[in-house]
């Protein structure tokens, strides 16, 4: 009898140990769920969402509006250029490295095309993407500024005047699958056509993808 006294009596202890076992378990997982949700948010954000914004303008940016003089003595003799500004780090522009090498296959023999890449480490990841073609190491960012440009990927054309003929992104769409805003071809198709500059709003004006890298180096390299 004693005995099933000391066990009754025992009996809501171990029933107050399990329920907190139990409970200890709900938070563990609990807090193994927030984090793992908030891990795939963090990537969502990296990946996805934070390239579907507009990039950032920084504080210094000076507009550069179309039609205005390019300084020709930063670039490579030419009549006229079509400027692919690239950066290896940056999943947008590896996103559209496909459809740029088309447009290179299309017009390389009708205009001056170069990567502008923004440092010596990119130029080496840059050269396994577009190998064989021209490029140039924008270390202080002065072709960048003359022409407008802070973020990447960005396609710049200059005209047989040395004037600014398109500076904007490539298509609406990150792998360039919507022909209807294929910009950047169109306009070279009216240069080279010799005709105005399209119009085309604030779709193909509108930055999208990734800062320019901070360099602290003081020259221009042509490759």
């Amino acid at each position: 009898m004693l005995k099933k006294v000391l066990l009754c009596a025992r009996f809501p202890y171990t029933l107050h140990l399990n329920s907190i076992g139990k409970m200890g378990r709900i938070v563990t997982v609990s807090a193994f769920l927030i984090i793992a949700f908030l891990a795939i948010g963090a990537i969502f954000w990296r990946q996805e969402l934070k390239y579907q914004l507009p990039t950032p303008v920084p504080t210094d940016y000076k507009t550069v509006a179309h039609g205005a003089s390019i300084d020709r003595t930063l670039l490579p003799p030419a009549s006229a250029y079509f400027l692919h500004f690239y950066n290896p780090d940056c999943p947008c522009s590896r996103f559209n490295a496909r459809h740029v090498k088309s447009l290179i296959r299309q017009f390389h023999d009708r205009v001056s095309m170069y990567i502008v890449v923004p440092s010596s480490q990119a130029l080496t990841q840059a050269q396994r993407e577009f190998e064989g073609q021209n490029f140039i190491v924008d270390n202080t960012q002065a072709i960048a500024k003359a022409c407008g440009v802070y973020a990447t990927p960005q396609a710049v054309i200059i005209d047989h005047e040395g004037k600014l003929f398109y500076r904007g992104n490539y298509n609406r769409a990150r792998y360039c699958t919507a022909k209807a805003s294929n910009f950047a071809e169109l306009s070279l198709v009216a240069l080279l056509n010799k005709q105005p500059s399209p119009a085309f709003g604030w779709m193909a004006t509108q930055s999208y993808g990734c800062e320019l890298t901070d360099t602290d180096k003081n020259e221009i390299e042509l490759f």
